[in-house]
């Protein structure tokens, strides 16, 4: 087992549930690689991340659990740049960098935003937006 990782999870962590983002203080972003739900919420907590045979694991400070995850690309980091009502099938989300990026996927999730903070990170291909507040994600395109 070799010592990768030592950081922090920015903001707020609500446990492991299939396919969870996990961004670190040092600037990084990690994804679940396996399916394993565990709720627990911890605010900033200490990460690390090990290599082992099988791949990457994070360990989160507090969990007896330990989870199989895969590095992923930050694209933006920015804010939305106007209410955000969640995720209805067909969404467009403008970056206040003036990017729009298009839900490519069917998710229905309402969740009422002012301006979050929002990421779109490449992974395996795809796109995905992950907004402050909420848990669950969705594939994007750029419009």
């Amino acid at each position: 087992m070799t010592n990768v990782v030592n950081s922090r999870i920015s903001g707020e962590f609500t446990g492991f549930d299939g396919e969870t983002i996990f961004e670190l203080d040092n600037g990084q972003a990690w994804q679940q690689a396996e399916y394993k739900y565990l709720y627990r919420y911890l605010y900033r907590p200490q990460v690390r991340i090990t290599r082992e045979a099988r791949g990457y694991f994070i360990e989160v400070e507090g969990i007896p659990t330990k989870v199989r995850v895969f590095p992923v690309d930050i694209v933006i980091e920015g804010t939305i740049a106007s209410d955000f009502e969640g995720f209805d099938g067909n969404s467009i989300f403008e970056f206040d960098n003036g990017q729009k990026w298009q839900q490519a996927e069917y998710k229905y999730n309402y969740h009422y935003a002012y301006r979050p903070r929002a990421l779109i990170i490449s992974s395996g291909g795809d796109y995905i937006l992950k907004v402050e507040g909420m848990e669950e994600t969705v594939r994007v395109i750029v419009t």
